[in-house]
Formats: C-alpha cells, sequence, structure tokens
C-alpha cells in the first residue's frame, strides 16, 4: 500500500474534481484486452520515435511480483487494488503535459471496463476522471490469442468481455474507437502509422 494513502487519494479526487472536463490534448490512446497486441504495437512506435507513456498498472503489477508479493486475479478484482490503479493512472496523467503528442497504453476510461469486468461499482471520481482529457483518437486493439505471460490474470471469456467493455466505455463518453484488427504484427504498425500524425 502507498504510504498515507488515505489522505493522498482525498487530496487526487479533490483534483479531479476541480479539473475542467474535457481539456484538449496532443494525446492519443491505445487500449484493448490482455494479449491483443497492443504493447508490441506500442514499442514498434518508439522505436520510430513515437512518445509512449506505459501501463502504469501493469508496471505496478510487475514491481509488486519482482518484491515476491503473490498476485492472483482476485487480488487485482479487489476494490482495493483497484483503487490504487486509479491513483497511480490519474496522478499520472494529470502530471503530463496536454500539448505533447503522447500516446498512451491504457488511460483513465479504461478503469470504468476493469471495474465493471470485476463485477464491483464504478465511483463517481472514476466516472468524472473519464472525461477530463480528451484524446485525438483512440484505438481499440482486437484480441488476439491469449498469451500468459505470468502478469496477466485473465483468461479467454475474460479477454472477450472486457473487449467489449472497453468498445462500450469510449462509444458511451462520446469517442468511435478506431478498431485495430487482429493481423500481423507488421500491418498493425503500418495501420497505425497512416492513422497518427507523422513525426
Amino acid at each position: 500500500m502507498i504510504k498515507n494513502f488515505r489522505s493522498k487519494y482525498k487530496i487526487l479526487v479533490d483534483q479531479v474534481y476541480e479539473h475542467p472536463l474535457w481539456k484538449r490534448t496532443s494525446w492519443f490512446l491505445a487500449t484493448g484486452a490482455p494479449s491483443s497486441g497492443k504493447s508490441t504495437s506500442l514499442r514498434h512506435l518508439q522505436k520510430v520515435g513515437y512518445k509512449v507513456n506505459s501501463d502504469i498498472s501493469r508496471d505496478y503489477i510487475v514491481d509488486l511480483k519482482e518484491r515476491g508479493v503473490t498476485f492472483e486475479k482476485s487480488d487485482l478484482y479487489s476494490s482495493e487494488t483497484q483503487q490504487i490503479l486509479f491513483f497511480l493512472m490519474t496522478a499520472d496523467a494529470l502530471a503530463l503535459d496536454t500539448d505533447q503528442m503522447i500516446i498512451h497504453d491504457y488511460s483513465l476510461p479504461d478503469n470504468i471496463a476493469f471495474l465493471s469486468l470485476g463485477g464491483l461499482p464504478v465511483p463517481d471520481e472514476v466516472k468524472k476522471s473519464a472525461k477530463l482529457f480528451r484524446f485525438q483518437k483512440v484505438f481499440l486493439f482486437e484480441p488476439l490469442e491469449l498469451v500468459r505471460d505470468g502478469i496477466r490474470t485473465e483468461d479467454r471469456e475474460d479477454q472477450e468481455k472486457l473487449f467489449h467493455l472497453l468498445h462500450r466505455t469510449y462509444r458511451s463518453i462520446g469517442y468511435d474507437p478506431i478498431l485495430v484488427k487482429s493481423d500481423t504484427v507488421k500491418k498493425r504498425h503500418e495501420f497505425l502509422l497512416k492513422n497518427l500524425p507523422k513525426i
């Protein structure tokens, strides 16, 4: 648990409610269920010069595992863990330059879909945070064959459910997600390059 988490969380929630809605940004977003090829595609974009904001939730889980903390599906989809992940993602987003072109590997609206998948209530601050920033485009990756990597806890059924929850979440807040079809890494990379500004 983050030291003095409760007090820090309250301060963050206050920031969320003080922040204007739909702040215009130069940001893009890549989202999708686990094993969708999203992170692989973003690594390719980094290699050609695009700035990518990594999946902070995954970074947190990797750090726990490296410290020997057991982390199962029930741990991920607990209210406590989801609150910590929301805190980390929100604090990260609020600190970034909205004028800089950044491609996000997951972002604030995704919290709604993950909470829904876990059967957890969606707090008001999570709903509010989903509308803090306006992305230029949202890329939604179709699921690929599920690969176990020691970090992912979802199964194939979760993968399909999450894909549809993500699509529904982004549509509900006013986006028309651009579908990145299940295809080869090369073709996905070419598709993204066609739909992103040149750098």
